[in-house]
């Protein structure tokens, strides 16, 4: 059995290639030792951490769709008020809190006050899931104490260096890519804000990647958007793809197998 902490990034329902990702880690006898996740890296993360097992994610990933959790918020600190989803988040986690979780786990947001990145790793995981997956503008962000907490995704898009620190030994970092998509130019408002959220996310991201994960899978969903439900079996199918071509590194694999008594 081979032993390693991961660390998962976010893509909005792109990050359905993380569940692939993990599957092949499974069928390969990897033993993850500690996860770390932002945005719906951080989701399926959490789900993980709470003992669902990958062959079940994808249903339930299609049911967290915007569409079918709308709660038109009064605020004006997002579209929605996000509760909806909070609940059915909280019924996903059994209301477990993280430590309840046999499997370290830390969830990565941004303090909207601070201007910092927030780890959390304590209280309600469903909660931390919620402020993670908080996009500026669509759901409202969550308040933590003095916090005010929000997707991470522009401050560290993919904790490896969260994971390492958490202890392991060993880090695969799972990232998600869309090449094509992204050497072309913006064609309407919303791409442009997606571009200039993806510049400054993949300029923080990469330097810590560079630093602190051993491997990294990438993903490469060419010409995949962000919010296409229909396409979650064939992500999925891409991420364990791209897991099983980076996991045959013969130079990853040669490092010696850990013994465990489960």
């Amino acid at each position: 059995m081979y032993e390693a902490g991961v660390s998962l990034g976010g893509g909005s329902l792109r990050g359905a290639a993380h569940i692939g990702a993990l599957q092949e880690m499974i069928q390969q006898n990897y033993f993850i030792t500690h996860i770390a996740g932002t945005s719906a890296g951080a989701l399926i993360g959490g789900l993980f951490a709470c003992g669902i097992q990958p062959n079940q994610m994808g249903e339930i990933l299609e049911s967290l769709s915007i569409r079918k959790h709308m709660d038109f918020s009064l605020n004006r600190k997002g579209f929605l008020k996000g509760e909806r989803i909070y609940q059915t988040l909280l019924k996903l986690t059994d209301g477990r809190h993280f430590s309840d979780l046999e499997i370290p786990f830390s969830v990565v947001c941004v303090d909207l006050n601070s201007r910092k990145a927030e780890i959390i790793n304590e209280g309600e995981v469903a909660r931390a899931l919620r402020a993670s997956i908080a996009i500026p503008g669509i759901f409202s962000p969550v308040e933590m104490g003095d916090k005010l907490l929000a997707d991470g995704y522009i401050i560290n898009n993919n904790p490896a260096d969260v994971v390492k620190k958490m202890g392991a030994d060993r880090v695969i970092a799972i990232r998600v890519l869309s090449s094509k998509s992204q050497s072309r130019t913006p064609g309407n408002a919303i791409t442009c804000v997606s571009r200039y959220m993806d510049i400054a996310s993949h300029i923080n991201t990469d330097q810590l990647l560079e630093n602190y994960a051993d491997t990294i899978i990438d993903i490469d969903l060419v010409n995949v958007g962000r919010f296409k439900p229909k396409l979650i079996p064939d992500i999925i199918e891409r991420g364990r793809m791209a897991a099983r071509k980076a996991l045959s590194d013969e130079v990853f694999r040669a490092k010696k197998p850990v013994e465990r008594v489960i």
